[in-house]
């Protein structure tokens, strides 16, 4: 009996996440879940107690994902550039792994919304700057954070994208990587180019000025 009622729980949570993926949290309905499993909307709730509860029984297995991987990863403060590239590799694995999950997480906001996530996405901001960038990092590294998560996500969210091969994998890694650490002009490093004089003009400014 036990496992019957395992078979149609995972039953209920697959078709679940397909409904909610392709109609959205809030518009979709425990009816039409329950009807491509062969249930009725009570035979849901019997397992689920909730439409929220389903949800989240769908999203947790990515979020436990996340938050293990939180834990369990070893790093300096901040992360070396090693550190920080096997913690991306680990992170594309999880992504990889939840697609669909994180791609409904990603793209509704009624879901976020009903699981209290709302801007906080998978875990709080300031979480996962520590974790890439380090507990003192500055407006930049944390722009970066953003920016490398983000790199990595819209990928992995569209179903078109073919991340099966391990080359695929590494190219994922290696986009977020260059956030990171890919040649960049600070606006200092734009400013002295651009508004300075160069060594040699200067040199000949000061000794315009001493001749005279």
């Amino acid at each position: 009996m036990r496992t019957t009622s395992e078979k149609a729980q995972r039953a209920i949570a697959e078709a679940a996440l397909i409904t909610f993926r392709k109609r959205g949290y809030a518009p979709a309905t425990l009816e039409e879940i329950g009807a491509q499993v062969g249930l009725t909307r009570g035979a849901v709730l019997h397992h689920f107690k909730s439409k929220g509860g389903l949800l989240a029984a769908v999203v947790d297995p990515c979020r436990q994902a996340l938050a293990q991987l939180s834990l369990s990863t070893p790093l300096n403060d901040p992360p070396t550039p090693k550190q920080r590239r096997q913690l991306l590799g680990r992170f594309a694995d999880v992504f990889i792994a939840h697609r669909e999950a994180l791609g409904l997480l990603a793209d509704d906001i009624s879901a976020r919304v009903q699981l209290g996530l709302d801007d906080q996405w998978l875990m709080p901001p300031r979480q996962l700057v520590c974790l890439l960038a380090g507990s003192k990092a500055n407006q930049v590294a944390q722009v970066r954070v953003a920016a490398a998560i983000g790199a990595m996500i819209q990928p992995v969210t569209w179903a078109w994208v073919d991340l099966d091969s391990t080359k695929a994998r590494a190219e994922l890694i290696e986009a977020a990587v260059a956030i990171f650490h890919g040649p960049r002009a600070t606006a200092s490093d734009t400013v002295s180019r651009i508004g300075a004089p160069s060594p040699k003009a200067a040199a000949a400014s000061v000794n315009r000025v001493a001749a005279s």
